[in-house]
């Protein structure tokens, strides 16, 4: 039995070797603890979406519409290096199933 009880929370247990002393108190006229009137340096998701809502109208305010798209314009000329070679076809033969012969 007593080696179940050795057993339970074995990986939560800190080695003795590994275990470190707790500080002992030292007196130095100064409480413990939080300050008076420290303030949290935390900033909470309400503030985190309330700066990036101005920061995108922001953005919105500087953005100026000239009517001209951006990037490469639609339909322009690919640069000879890019294009596919042309396959080469045999005159005369049609692309697809080949037509019934009518007797």
């Amino acid at each position: 039995m007593a080696e179940k009880e050795e057993k339970r929370g074995a990986h939560m247990r800190v080695p003795d070797h590994l275990k470190v002393a707790k500080k002992e108190y030292v007196p130095t006229g100064n409480p413990r603890g939080r300050k008076l009137g420290q303030t949290s340096t935390k900033v909470t998701m309400a503030q985190k979406k309330e700066k990036l809502k101005l920061a995108l109208a922001k953005q919105k305010e500087d953005y100026v519409p000239t009517g001209n798209p951006q990037g490469r314009p639609k339909g322009s000329v690919k640069p000879d290096h890019l294009k596919k070679p042309k396959k080469e076809t045999v005159p005369g033969r049609g692309r697809g199933r080949p037509k019934k012969d009518s007797e």
